[in-house]
Parts: C-alpha cells; structure tokens; sequence
C-alpha cells in the first residue's frame, strides 16, 4: 500500500551497528513462543523450506491451514466465505480456546446484540460483555503482492493452533481470533509465480527479480482492480464475501496487513482521519501502538506511527471497519513483495524477506495480546460506538438521506445494494410524503438553504438513526469534513514552496488518496438530505440471495408485445447503451434519433435508439425482449413510423445508423494497470461486449488493425504511450483515424494525443507549454497508487508551480456543465453533472472541436479539497471532455476517467456514447 510520493520523512539520526544479513535473520526464531503441541505441524515441515525462503503458493497455504486445523480441531475451525474472480476458495479461519470453538455460533449471536442497542439496553449489554471474548480479524494478503503478509498468516495460524505459551493461552481464553489469509490471491499468486521463477535473493536494486513485468507485480486482483479501494463500492467479489463475513461476525479489531515500507508502521494513523469515526478510536490506536513498539523494541526494529498512512477515504480496509465500530489498523511491513528475498536499503544494510514476515508476525500476536488484556473496554467501546453514532443524529441536522429513481432506477438500486450489502438500513416508501427541510444535493449539498420538497412513492429512504449511522453518513454526506490542523499544514507547505525558488526541492503535499466519494454524486441519482424525520408509508428493503440484488429492485424491462414498424427505447440509463452494443454485435442494425423523437403518439429524447423492423431479420422479435430484461431497459414497440406531430419519426433523416463497436484497448508497459482494470470490468461485465486488449508497441505492426474502429488509451505515460508506438505508429493511428476509427483517451491517455510529435488535438494542459511532454512523469496524478510501489524520496523536486499552473487537486467533485445539443451528451437530461477531478489536468478547450463538458461559471467545487486563489479560478472554463474531428473520425478526450475506480457510474453513458457515436466505419 506504499507510494512513491508518499514516504516516510525520517528527521532523527538513529546510529545502529550493522551486522550480515543472515545474523540478522538468525535473531528471529518464529518456533520461540512454546512449547508446542507435537500432534500440530509447522509450516516449515509441510512446505520444506523456513519462513522467508521461499514464496509459498496459494495451494500450499491450503495444505498447511487445513493440516493445521485437522491436527487441532479444539483449537481451529474453517469458514469457506466465497470465492474468488478466479474462483479460489476464500478461508476465514478461527482460532480461539477449546471452550470458545464449542460456542462460536453464541459468541456471533452475542455480539450481533452489542451491534444493534436498539435492541440491547446498557445493561444488557454490560451482562454480555462480561462473559464474551473480544474478536480480533487479522487480514492478509490484501495487496497479495505483499507477500511477508501471506507467510505470517500461516505462521500467526500455527502459534496459536499450537502454542502453550501463558501469552497464547490467555488470548485463546479472551479472543476470537479470526485468520484470513490471503484476501486477493489472484494478485499474490501472479506475482510468486514471477517471482519464485526469476528470484535469486540478489539485493541489488538493478537485478531482475526486483522488475516485474506489466500486471504481473501489482496490488491488484484478477481484474486488476484495487481491493484496498474497493470497499467503498463494493464491485467485486472477493470485497463482497469479506463484506459478508465482517457483518456476520461483527469483530471489534480488524488489521490489514501490507508493504513493504523503508521502516515498519503501525498506528495511530496520520491525519486527516474521517470525521464519522469518534474520538475513542484514536485512543484505542494508541492503545495497539503501544502495544505493538513494546513488542518491537524487545528486538530493536525501527518503526513509525502517524505519518503517511491516514484514515479519511472510506473505502480502506482500515478505515471501512473502523466505520463499522472496529479499531482499524494497517500495518506496513519492510521486506518482501518486490523487494524479494533481499534488498538494499539506502544505508547498505539488508532488509530480508524474512525480516518482513517476522515483523508482521510479532505485530500480529502483540495486537492479539493487547485485545485479550482490554477484553472488556474494547466490547464496551464497541457498544458505544452505535449507541452514540445514534444518539448524535438527534442532535445533528442530517437525519435522513432520500434517494430518487428518476430516469435511471436501476442505477439507483446499484446505489441501494452497495448500502443494503454494508448492513445499512434503508426503506422504499409505499406514498408520497413531503419533507419541509430538505437540502437538494445539488443545490448545495451541506451549504444550501432547506426547502419544502415532496417526494412520490417509490423514492428510498435512508434514516440516519441506526446502528450503522457513522458508516451511512461516511459514505452518502454531500461533503466529507478535513481536520483542520490537516488543511492548515497543507496551506503552510504551499506557502513555503511558493518562497523557494524554482530549482529547490519542494515539499509534497500529505494527501495520500481522494478526499471527495458521495455516491449520491457518483452514481447520479438524484438525492435529498433532511433535517426532519417526517412518518413515511414504507417497506424496508433485505438482501437478497445471489451476487445481482439489484435486480430484484429496479425495473425488471424487455419489450411487451411484437413491433410492426420498430423497437424504441432511450438512451436514458446505463443499460441503453449496453443493450445497443449487444443488438449491433449480435448482427442486429441500430439506428439513433439525433434530434428529440416523436413514435406511435410519445415523445422520445435525442440520442434514442431505433430499430427498424424491416432492416433486421425475423429473430429480432425473438431477442430483444430478453435481452432488454437482462439490461433493465424498458424497450417500447412501435406500430407505425408515422409521426402525429413534430418533425422527427423513426424514418426521418435525422435517425442514423450507428455501428457495433470493434474494440481495441492499449494495455501494456506505461498503461495504469488499475485503470486498464477498470475499463476491461466496464467492458466485460457492464457492457458485456467483446474487446482486444493489445500492447500498446504492438499496435504499429497489427495487420488487421482496419477491423477495428474504437481505440481506447486509459490513463498511463504520455511519453510512454509515445515511444512504445513510435513515430511510424503515430502516422498509422492517425490514418486510422482518418479513415473513420475513434480514438478515446483520458489523463494521461488524452495527454499522448496532445504531444507535439502526435498533435491529433487542439486541446492542450492549462499551466503547460504547448508540448504536452512537459509534466510526463509527475503531473498526472494518479491517486490508485503508482505501479512502481517502491519507497521514494521524501522530497518532490519539481519546477516552481506559476500563477497559471494548476496545482494538484486530491480527488474532488466539481460541477460540469453540458452541451445537451452533442451526441457525447445523448442521454443526460440536466445541463450539470457531477464530475471527478484528481491532479492537475485541467484541458484548455478545444479550439478546432466541441466541448460537450464544460467547466463553467462559479461555484464549481462540489465536494472534497482544493487549493485557494488556484484551483477553482484556474478550472474555469476550461474542458473535461472534449471532441474533436479527424477526418472520418473522431478524437473524444476526458480530463480523468469516465469509470473511475467503479463508483462513477454516472459518467459511464459518455464512454458508451463516445465508442457508439465516435465511429465513422
């Protein structure tokens, strides 16, 4: 979980006497902690190598936690809680003393009743907690390519299946120790197999096994997505099963372990911590840092607490518990995952595989400890957690979130499902009801003035006073609140900057991910907060069985009954567009309505999408109706293509044609894995349309490059993107343009179209000179982690930033305006939309094309951070997508991604609309 720009700045010199590498190993004995029970193996004998010399495979983890478990069944007991993308089994393994196994379903039961006080009075809570054991998940693997927290899983596993340690015991006695070992074995088993195949414990920097090839050393799963970010969408599977879990086990400490550091740390947290979570969870940090520096400084091991490592985005697996009631706590180990089996520090020393291991171990067992002995406060503290998250919203004015259909009910009930699978309560009202103070999201979210407002049947209804009130509000208030001391030493290193000069070394700022996420704006259903809890006809809401509940809450769709003149529907929703790529790549023809549409006595926006009976063949009465069921879209059947008014019928001039798209997608050297692995989750399991992922030095000499027609270059290098095609590959892809291709890019993808020796745009960077090469390596700031996770340098060296140069915005939400009249914008029927915005790629408009989001007028900041007197007066009027003609076809450029991380899935309608109305072949 490191970043390159986020590395610890060590200020105090700490003199240590070096000794070799393999001493320093020796130091460590992981079998010290007994005695042990004989019948219960190690690790070490069933796999034939000691802790650190080897990377330990997925199946050999099995092997090792169900001999364990089988060797030590009063002790251990198994939970198969899912499966992966790639579907390996997903373990959640307990450990606690023979008397807590006997009763672990009571122990569940017990502490459901401690998450729920409107169910369990203070005294009944206090009678529960005094014959309960505290339960403590420790979390593995999560960036599988950290790998010294795969190995210490199995080593923590064996230590406490097997120990008759006084320590051990007294943890068995009061704590549930909950093991899962490996939270993303797709990426932990991509990159063993690199690195067991290439490893030769070389510490140079230089050697091979240090250089993984693209995608195969990431923190990401089958998807390339990143599971450390994923909790607050909950998009794939292995977040949902551990969602599933957590919920059904409800611990009171959870710990996710990663790497790899330039020294290890563990909590308090830096700031900013998210406001949602109460006072008490810095006192119970502090509690397991403590805990954690007296079991280090048993052996001398350097560490760090309150730096680089916040708490504020919600969708950590730090921060996600410790909304749910938990103390959540990341550790960072400093051996292992790319650094390998040995590595250099910039002192000479060595830092070994396994170092990292042994760390995690000792951190692992001392948090355990630290739980057992504070069994009573820490349940008590738990209680509290949601009776007081209750109590506040009495006493605050945001009482209650109010979601509305509109004219995308199945993205609403997206929206509703990620909540309903948090455990969050939320209610679909049965009449209308009308609130008399009433802040519109988008009429100025925290900041706007109440109203009257009346809501129909049908809308959903979050009310904020419920056990999961902090975790509700976290991830559905319009604006989430930074600490002040934060902000205030941000301003400061800006300041200090300004004053140096242009060659000095600049300080970096602390952001260490986004600081804005609401759904309500990411998903684009329109939402609603109320300072009053009005009486509301409902029915509350359940998760439903399955992996899709939410289509157990939106329209169910398809066509009803059998058109003679064609088949309408509007490009209205998210599934329209897929439902037309399915048409067109299932040899249907599609036309679209450039103009508002008149059919059988309705009215139909622009961008609605027609298909002509007579132009396809017989099946397509047969096809389009399942297939509208599977997308949710309402398709309408048109009797006759004779408008009653208006000018536009469904055989008019103004409804063209439009093309299936052929696919190609830049992957490669230079390309963001996670925002390649965002596009392909978009394409295959939204869109579900076929697509051709290429290495972008490929493209140059692909001979069938002419069967394509769309080209999409997510975020990656500019410069990079440029010398991996060359200049011979530029001149082809602009011909290929030319000739009716389209080429889609956002970031740093848009920003290779805008270089000098590629020159397909006008647009340009705000603040850049007119080559857009200037900034390559730093100014596209990509908040989901460099690929290159290793520690960097504590300063930035960078040019000066100018009064005209845009400084980096941390992940913020800010009001664009659309060009409703350009078929990117086909669909959208409010002239703002709510997009995201990280770094400093802000676009000078287009001078030679269109400008279809915009960024216009004041006020443009919705929610999240930005720099004052700079970012907003620098954003203005200026482009986040953009247009432009080549030829027959089309450049179509986007300041940030239109799915990022997942969540922003009101911005996927401009992707389908650029790759279905972009082409010209």
């Amino acid at each position: 979980m490191t970043s390159t720009s986020r590395a610890p700045i060590a200020f105090a010199v700490v003199v240590t006497l070096a000794a070799p590498a393999a001493l320093a190993q020796a130091r460590f004995d992981f079998y010290a902690r007994g005695p042990y029970r004989a019948e219960v193996p190690r690790p070490s004998a069933l796999l034939g190598y000691e802790p650190g010399e080897f990377h330990t495979n997925y199946g050999n983890m099995e092997r090792v936690i169900h001999a364990i478990a089988a060797s030590a069944p009063d002790r251990v007991r198994i939970f198969e809680i899912g499966r992966s993308e790639e579907r390996r089994t997903l373990y959640l393994i307990a450990v606690s003393s023979p008397e807590n196994i006997r009763r672990l379903g009571e122990i569940k039961a017990q502490t459901a009743r401690l998450a729920d006080p409107r169910a369990t009075s203070p005294a009944d809570a206090q009678a529960i907690i005094a014959g309960l054991p505290a339960t403590v998940w420790l979390n593995y693997a999560n960036d599988g390519n950290e790998t010294a927290a795969f190995e210490a899983a199995m080593q923590v596993l064996y230590q406490l299946a097997a120990s008759g340690e006084p320590a051990t015991l007294e943890v068995l006695r009061n704590a549930v120790v909950l093991i899962n070992p490996a939270h993303n074995p797709e990426s932990h088993e991509r990159f063993v197999a690199w690195y067991n195949a290439f490893g030769t414990g070389v510490a140079d920097h230089a050697a091979l096994e240090h250089d993984a090839p693209w995608g195969m050393s990431t923190n990401n799963n089958h998807y390339q997505i990143d599971l450390n970010r994923d909790a607050l969408a909950l998009t794939q599977r292995e977040t949902r099963a551990i969602v599933r879990a957590f919920l059904d086990w409800h611990p009171q400490v959870f710990v996710d372990h990663h790497g790899q550091t330039t020294q290890f740390f563990f909590p308090p947290a830096a700031l900013p911590v998210n406001q949602n979570i109460p006072p008490q969870t810095n006192r119970w940090m502090e509690a397991f840092g403590r805990g954690n520096a007296a079991a280090f400084d048993r052996y001398g091991w350097q560490y760090y607490v309150r730096d680089v490592f916040d708490l504020f985005y919600a969708g950590y697996w730090d921060s996600w518990p410790a909304l749910n009631g938990a103390t959540g706590m990341t550790y960072e180990t400093d051996g292992g995952g790319d650094l390998g089996l040995n590595w250099h520090r910039d002192d000479g020393s060595i830092v070994t595989f396994r170092d990292g291991i042994a760390k995690h171990f000792t951190a692992s067992l001392a948090t355990a400890e630290t739980a057992a002995q504070s069994r009573v406060e820490r349940l008590r503290d738990y209680y509290d957690f949601r009776r007081t998250g209750m109590e506040e919203t009495r006493r605050e004015p945001m009482k209650r979130v109010v979601l509305v259909p509109g004219t995308d009910p199945r993205r609403a009930a997206e929206l509703v499902e990620i909540l309903l699978r948090d455990g969050i309560e939320v209610s679909r009202t049965t009449a209308p009801f009308t609130s008399l103070l009433a802040h519109d999201y988008l009429g100025g979210g925290f900041g706007g003035r109440a109203a009257r407002q009346t809501f129909p049947a049908g809308v959903y209804v979050v009310d904020l006073a419920q056990p999961q009130k902090r975790l509700a509000k976290a991830i559905l208030e319009p604006a989430p609140s930074l600490d002040a001391d934060f902000v205030r030493e941000q301003l400061a290193r800006r300041a200090r900057n300004a004053r140096r000069g242009e060659k000095a070394d600049r300080e970096g700022d602390q952001f260490y991910d986004v600081t804005a996420w609401s759904l309500p704006y990411t998903f684009g259903v329109e939402a609603y907060w109320t300072e009053d809890t009005v009486a509301v006809n409902r029915q509350p809401l359940a998760l439903g069985d399955g992996e899709d509940v939410a289509v157990g809450l939106a329209p169910v769709g398809g066509a009803s009954g059998r058109a003679r003149s064609a088949y309408v529907f509007p490009n209205d929703r998210n599934g329209a567009g897929a439902l037309a790529m399915a048409l067109l790549t299932g040899g249907y023809r599609v036309a679209a309505a450039t103009r508002p549409l008149r059919a059988d006595g309705r009215n139909f926006p622009r961008g609605t999408f027609v298909v002509r009976v007579e132009r396809n063949p017989e099946s397509l009465h047969d096809s389009i109706g399942p297939w509208g069921r599977r997308f949710g879209v309402d398709v309408t059947v048109v009797q006759s293509a004779y408008a009653d008014s208006g000018t536009v019928g469904i055989g008019g001039e103004d409804v063209v044609s439009i093309r299936a798209p052929r696919i190609l997608v830049g992957a490669g050297e230079g390309v963001s894995d996670t925002e390649y692995g965002a596009l392909w989750y978009f394409l295959e399991r939204v869109l579900q349309v076929p697509f051709t992922p290429v290495r972008v030095s490929a493209l140059d000499s692909m001979r069938n490059l002419d069967d394509y027609n769309v080209l999409i270059f997510p975020n990656g290098s500019p410069g990079r993107y440029d010398d991996e095609l060359g200049t011979d590959g530029v001149s082809r892809l602009k011909a290929w343009i030319e000739h009716g291709g389209v080429f889609i890019g956002w970031k740093g993808g848009a920003r290779f179209a805008m270089r000098s020796k590629v020159d397909w745009t006008s647009v340009r960077i705000v603040g850049s000179d007119e080559d857009s090469s200037v900034g390559d390596s730093g100014a596209v700031r990509d908040t989901t982690l460099a690929a290159d996770q290793r520690p960097g340098p504590p300063l930035v060296a960078a040019t000066a930033p100018k009064g005209t140069e845009p400084l980096d915005v941390p992940g913020s939400i800010f009001r664009a305006t659309l060009d409703r009249s350009h078929w990117l914008t086909f669909g959208y029927e409010h002239d703002q939309l709510p997009v995201m915005m990280s770094g400093s790629n802000f676009f000078r408009p287009s001078r030679a094309g269109a400008n279809p989001v915009a960024f216009a007028g004041d006020s443009l900041l919705i929610s999240g951070f930005v720099w004052p007197n700079n970012t907003e007066r620098l954003l203005r009027n200026t482009a986040w997508a953009a247009v432009e003609n080549v030829g027959r076809g089309h450049v179509v450029l986007f300041a940030d991604s239109p799915v990022y991380r997942l969540f922003w899935r009101s911005t996927y309608r401009l992707l389908e609309n650029a790759m279905l109305f972009g082409t010209g072949r």
